[in-house]
């Protein structure tokens, strides 16, 4: 049943790592992280299958963004900032025109959803709490550890534990809180 990632996965993971390599190789640890917390909440196979292809392609829109932002070397700003949020948006449209990806419809509703923030306060549509779909929420919590531990050219990696103190000041803010007690719990160890 999981055969169509092996199938199209190679072809996604070429574009984007001849357009960013450091965002590929984040897709691809996030995608093992939101695996391993879908396990953890014993999601069916059919949406572990679905949350590997979304975190794989969660940041497919940023192949689509200018030079000058994807690999600026300091901080946004705001209208720097308003261009890279639409990389949720350009991600979903780029799922759904591949008409040769699976539930692709399920997938792009993840992607476009998983900067949405528990408090309503993420983007691109403001969902709170629950409105946010469940694996855009484990997409969420993986990404965002993701990101604070890597290297970025604007930032060095943090530790684990840095890591860690952040998502739990973000708990129920950013992150929905059960997810988010979950993953610390089982992944973060």
């Amino acid at each position: 049943m999981d055969s169509w990632i092996y199938s199209i996965a190679p072809h996604l993971d070429r574009a984007m790592q001849a357009r960013d390599g450091h965002t590929s190789q984040h897709c691809d640890r996030v995608a093992r992280m939101a695996v391993r917390l879908g396990e953890a909440i014993n999601l069916e196979q059919h949406d572990l299958l679905v949350v590997a292809m979304a975190a794989r392609l969660h940041d497919i829109g940023k192949i689509d963004l200018p030079d000058s932002i994807l690999f600026k070397r300091g901080a946004l700003n705001d209208a720097e900032w308003a261009i890279m949020r639409t990389h949720s948006t350009r991600g979903e449209r780029f799922i759904l025109d591949q008409r040769d990806i699976p539930f692709r419809e399920e997938i792009a509703r993840i992607v476009r959803h998983h900067h949405e923030h528990w408090d309503g306060t993420g983007y691109p549509d403001g969902l709170q709490g629950e409105a946010i779909p469940l694996l855009s929420r484990i997409v969420s919590v993986a990404d965002s550890h993701d990101a604070m531990t890597s290297s970025r050219p604007y930032h060095p990696g943090r530790t684990h534990a840095a890591a860690r103190s952040i998502l739990v000041a973000e708990r129920g803010v950013k992150h929905d809180p059960a997810m988010l007690d979950t993953y610390l719990a089982a992944i973060t160890r």
